[in-house]
């Protein structure tokens, strides 16, 4: 990675752990060219307003981490119900406490500035489509496996697994404790197994 890459790298990073404390419109640019230790104009260089690195964000942050947190972990299970419930698990096992009442960072930025900005809207829409995709392609694994009853709709499945993974990190934002992901995990868990065979 290139000099140029690793700014724009930064201001991204810089940027996310702002707007996830703050809000996106309770972050300015100099705080964001502050916090990544750079210049205003070095920020501009890169991006030419700060709704453009809100949608970088999206596209790169944010979906490299929905990536990561709950699709590719599901490569290491022959059953892939069994990966799904158990990375919901550790996902919200290992939630750091200080990130509790902060909830989901897309649903907080989609929410905040869809509203305000459509192309924010566009962008989240997007990104959950390929999340209830990605997870609608290991469902029909398991369809094929036998794992699921036949007559499954693996969409209308993979629909309800991403928004419930959503509303896990909306309910424990609005009740600020951690309690509640383990109630939500057993409702859940039961949920998804009772689509199995």
């Amino acid at each position: 990675m290139g000099k140029q890459e690793e700014t724009r790298k930064l201001i991204i990073e810089s940027a996310f752990a702002l707007i996830y404390q703050n809000g996106f419109q309770g972050v300015g640019v100099r705080e964001i060219a502050l916090s990544a230790n750079l210049t205003i104009g070095a920020f501009f260089y890169h991006f030419p307003t700060k709704n453009h690195v809100g949608y970088a964000i999206i596209d790169e942050f944010l979906s490299k981490g929905i990536l990561d947190r709950w699709i590719l972990p599901l490569e290491q299970y022959e059953n892939p119900v069994e990966g799904i419930i158990h990375t919901y698990k550790k996902t919200f096992d290992e939630w750091p406490d200080e990130f509790v009442s902060r909830g989901c960072p897309l649903n907080n930025l989609g929410q905040e500035m869809s509203s305000i900005d459509p192309e924010f809207q566009k962008k989240a829409k997007e990104l959950l489509s390929n999340w209830i995709q990605s997870t609608k392609t290991y469902l029909e694994i398991a369809l094929k496996k036998k794992i699921l009853k036949p007559k499954t709709d693996t969409l209308k499945l993979a629909e309800f697994i991403v928004t419930f993974q959503e509303a896990t990190f909306a309910m424990g934002k609005v009740m600020n404790d951690r309690k509640v992901y383990e109630s939500l995990y057993l409702s859940f868990r039961d949920h998804l197994q009772s689509h199995c065979r």
